[in-house]
């Protein structure tokens, strides 16, 4: 991996992604309608089972959500990705495209290779968000192709050192090899991003938990996924999910405890940066940008990061994608065309519609993650 190459992935594993020329300019084009995701995420939910995710993580965000009979048809989601990648009349659509999960895992629904093609199609970067417990040939090939565009990524949660720990991490029987699993996933990517000269960048998250946060796993993790060659390794700390408090967190350590793993691990972590051209990092994201709250206002993620919801329904975020959030949602994607529930608000008095939000997300306990809390940040001296 280059040195720019190494530094632009670095910026955009650590949150430092420009979103907009300035807040100003974003602002007078949500007053004009004319603003234009940065992003788009797609969240489908299985259509089969009464599961909509592999796993049951207890420092999920989207813990509390539950399932829903309410999904888009796999043709609807086609149809969908191509009003969002087309745009509104006269201006240029959304050209990046996330497959992810509020509570879910987007590999574990039946028809992501379509969609994630579909995407590839209409020429979007391409970002995923997976514990990559499995992904099937086809998609290994969608993704590892030389055509996808630059800049997608693949970003695979990890959050474990070897089988035990990836185990009692996620609630998982001690018989359980899926953290094995993993990393032949992983490596099968690899291999393919490199026999065919993909501009993929393949980059692994690792939740730093107190069940997984002595050194000697840290450093075996390292050494795993550098001998593979992934392009990064970002060792950070979870947020607390909806209805949890710095009390309740079960394995998710409270600030006294991250300032003393942080200490514990930043050398150790620094030292394998750059090896074999993987950039390995430790971040603490909230101590670094000063985040205290659980959300911060006013919330334009609307504007910026839109998300379509496992229930069809177009959220305001990644983080307000289900069933509890459905008040605040734009409406339903099933009968309705995504730039016109979009761009339907009272743009001759954002504040007032702001506000109104507001009162919604603090009745939902809603809350922001990383880049929201950044971007939302930006916005705070202007209105």
């Amino acid at each position: 991996m280059s040195h720019a190459l190494s530094n632009n992935l670095l910026n955009r594993i650590s949150h430092k992604v420009k979103y907009f020329e300035s807040p100003q300019d974003a602002l007078n084009k949500i007053i004009n309608k004319t603003i234009i995701p940065y992003q788009v995420e797609y969240q489908p939910g299985r259509i089969k089972g009464k599961k909509i995710c592999w796993l049951e993580c207890s420092y999920c965000y989207g813990g509390s959500a539950s399932n829903s009979d309410e999904k888009l048809t796999p043709d609807r989601y086609v149809d969908l990705i191509g009003e969002v990648a087309k745009g509104p009349q006269n201006i240029n659509g959304v050209n990046k495209a996330i497959y992810a999960g509020y509570a879910t895992d987007p590999l574990n629904y039946e028809y992501i290779d379509d969609l994630i093609d579909e995407s590839k199609q209409f020429n979007q970067i391409i970002g995923i968000h997976s514990k990559l417990i499995k992904i099937s040939d086809r998609l290994v090939d969608i993704l590892t192709d030389n055509k996808i565009q630059k800049t997608s990524y693949i970003t695979i949660s990890l959050d474990a050192g070897d089988n035990e720990s990836y185990n009692k991490t996620h609630n998982l029987g001690i018989k359980s090899k899926i953290y094995d699993r993993v990393l032949n996933n992983v490596e099968k990517l690899v291999q393919n991003k490199k026999h065919n000269s993909s501009d993929i960048d393949i980059s692994i998250n690792y939740l730093i938990t107190l069940f997984n946060s002595e050194s000697i796993l840290v450093e075996k993790a390292i050494n795993d996924l550098v001998s593979i060659g992934v392009n990064s390794l970002r060792f950070s700390f979870p947020q607390l999910p909806r209805g949890m408090n710095s009390n309740n967190g079960f394995i998710i350590p409270n600030k006294a405890e991250v300032n003393e793993i942080y200490n514990k691990l930043i050398n150790l972590i620094s030292k394998y940066n750059g090896q074999n051209g993987t950039s390995v990092v430790l971040n603490d994201f909230d101590n670094d940008n000063n985040i205290a709250d659980f959300r911060t206002m006013p919330c334009f993620a609307r504007f910026i990061y839109p998300a379509v919801a496992y229930d069809g329904y177009l959220s305001h975020c990644s983080q307000s994608g289900a069933i509890h959030f459905r008040d605040m949602s734009l409406g339903n994607l099933q009968n309705n065309n995504f730039w016109d529930l979009f761009y339907n608000y009272d743009e001759k008095n954002i504040k007032s519609f702001l506000g109104k939000d507001f009162a919604k997300m603090k009745k939902n306990d809603c809350r922001c993650d990383r880049k929201e809390h950044i971007v939302n940040s930006s916005f705070k001296n202007i209105i």
